[in-house]
């Protein structure tokens, strides 16, 4: 029963990642698990009250100047927008990338996925 329990499971899970153009291994959290991160370096020691991961979590890794470098590029810069002050807003880790500039502004930002 435990057998065919798990092999529904896991059908699910390739259906909806063959439906969906996001797979698995775009996700930041899969990035960080894959440089050797545990899920307890975000979300805190008590897996069973994992904690909500927030711009000051982010900050402990990557430094604020690295990670605008990298977009220096974007007119204007996403990561130095005067009211970009929380990491998660675009990159959410277990889920696509959200363009959240897009809610006001039209700057046509190309996301990840």
């Amino acid at each position: 029963m435990k057998r065919l329990a798990a092999l529904i499971a896991s059908s699910l899970v390739l259906g909806l990642m063959a439906a969906n153009t996001v797979s698995a291994s775009d996700f930041g959290a899969d990035r960080h698990v894959a440089r050797g991160l545990k899920c307890e370096t975000c979300h805190g020691p008590d897996m069973k009250n994992p904690n909500y991961p927030d711009e000051t979590t982010c900050l402990q890794c990557h430094k604020r100047e690295d990670v605008a470098a990298k977009t220096k590029q974007l007119e204007p810069n996403p990561h130095t927008a005067p009211h970009n002050n929380d990491c998660t807003l675009c990159h959410m880790q277990h889920e696509p990338e959200v363009n959240y500039c897009e809610q006001c502004h039209k700057f046509n930002y190309k996301m990840k996925h």
